[in-house]
């Protein structure tokens, strides 16, 4: 009954601890489990500027753009 009423609070507590399992008269019926993160990926920016400008590029980089929107600081 109890996971039939809390099942948010155990879902939280499922995220912050990992497995729990839930019991039926003292005797294991089911368990929880947070689900695996999928790795983060990140897209390969020079792959796609490489085919967008062919490798040549002829703009200011990122970090002179930053240095000039914020002004001499």
């Amino acid at each position: 009954m109890e996971a039939q009423h809390n099942l948010a609070a155990l879902v939280r507590r499922v995220e912050v601890e990992g497995e729990l399992v839930i019991t039926r008269r003292r005797k294991p019926v089911a368990r929880l489990v947070p689900l695996e993160k999928p790795p983060l990926v990140f897209p390969d920016f020079k792959a796609r500027a490489h085919k967008i400008w062919g490798g040549a590029w002829q703009g200011a980089g990122s970090d002179e753009l930053l240095d000039e929107s914020r002004g001499a600081q």
